[in-house]
């Protein structure tokens, strides 16, 4: 099977989110199996002097085909006027046009597989939903998700919640909308087996991990008011925030001793990051699946996760959904796992048993799957 993956190479710099993540693992293992002939497709504008991708892409040693107009403009053509067609910048033979993130692209040759991770922006009961900002996010992809949705023979995305959602939100056709989840590094399950003694601590514990950065749609609000409720019940543990920072939450938090922001964490030293701590508390708002709870369990932390969005699906029973507003309940919980290690270990072991279910390679095996089932 021949196939063309259209990609933004920025998205897949290291470090980078979970939609980076999902890139780069499903391409380089697509790019290993025997029965699939693989080349990436982008535009011209990514390629540096040595003729490669940046040395921050792992996907740079892979085969490549591009085109040469700008990204963006060319993208913004797509979507709004569905042109140019770009069949003459595809290889003949090609079996399918496959992106590993959103987007609409205009050929005729051959079958197109998009993946959309989430439909964020077409939800009206969000915090943020009616702020100008949501509401231009939602007008620019009204013009294209649901000609994606018709046009393309598939539609990737990663939980049952993100499916269901286009379904009722753009009237999805469910058949050709094919769930392929999303997978956990073996690093995060290699680094549970070392002692707490050895890890490279670059924070002293007892500490709570939060990973996804102080932003309002991680839950910023919510994770400051347990920060602050710490403080008021004198605990030692402090709150730790690896991602990206809004502005206005890096201010607000120079108000609470026990917030220590690192900003973005690199993929080596994340794993050991997470199992130094006593949990990981991820009270994001919306999430199409979020990665970082499944990590939590695999280096053998319990995982507090909200109960908003795709979470509760992706923790099982293995995780603790909560509400993110009951601050107090959060603290006890979180309290009372930091002082009993028999209550974490039951957590660390079952989390341990849920997230080895969720790799890559099963994840590549579904869109494999899918791609010869619809050609």
């Amino acid at each position: 099977m021949k196939i063309a993956a259209y990609i933004h190479p920025i998205r897949t710099y290291l470090p980078c989110t979970g939609v980076g993540r999902h890139i780069n693992h499903i391409l380089l293992d697509i790019s290993g199996r025997k029965e699939v002939e693989l080349e990436l497709f982008f535009s011209r504008q990514w390629i540096g002097k040595d003729n490669k991708l940046d040395l921050r892409c792992p996907l740079r040693e892979l085969p490549k085909r591009t085109f040469p107009t700008p990204e963006n403009s060319t993208e913004r053509t797509w979507k709004l006027l569905g042109y140019p067609c770009m069949d003459k910048y595809l290889p003949d033979g090609i079996d399918w046009l496959y992106a590993p993130m959103e987007t609409y692209i205009p050929v005729s040759k051959c079958p197109v597989a998009v993946t959309i991770h989430d439909v964020q922006a077409f939800e009206l009961d969000l915090p943020w939903s009616s702020t100008w900002q949501h509401q231009w996010f939602r007008y620019k992809w009204g013009r294209w998700v649901r000609r994606a949705l018709s046009d393309c023979q598939v539609v990737f995305t990663v939980s049952e919640f993100s499916k269901q959602r286009m379904v009722d939100l753009l009237g999805g056709n469910p058949q050709k909308i094919i769930v392929v989840g999303n997978g956990v590094e073996q690093s995060f399950f290699e680094v549970a087996s070392k002692k707490l003694t050895g890890l490279k601590r670059s924070v002293e514990a007892p500490y709570i991990l939060v990973v996804g950065g102080l932003r309002k749609k991680k839950g910023a609000d919510h994770i400051l008011a347990v920060a602050q409720t710490l403080l008021k019940r004198k605990s030692s543990l402090k709150i730790v925030v690896a991602g990206e920072l809004e502005a206005n939450y890096v201010e607000a938090a120079k108000a609470y001793s026990n917030v220590t922001l690192f900003g973005m964490v690199s993929d080596e030293d994340l794993p050991q990051l997470l199992r130094g701590a006593s949990s990981l508390l991820f009270l994001s708002l919306y999430e199409g699946f979020g990665i970082p709870a499944l990590e939590a369990m695999a280096v053998g932390i319990p995982a507090i996760v909200s109960n908003k969005a795709s979470l509760p699906e992706v923790v099982g029973d293995a995780g603790i959904v909560v509400n993110p507003e009951e601050t107090e309940a959060i603290v006890e919980i979180l309290m009372n796992l930091a002082d009993n290690p028999s209550l974490a270990k039951e957590y660390a072991q079952r989390g341990r048993k849920h997230a080895a279910q969720y790799t890559w390679s099963r994840c590549v095996d579904r869109v494999i799957t899918a791609l010869q089932q619809f050609a």
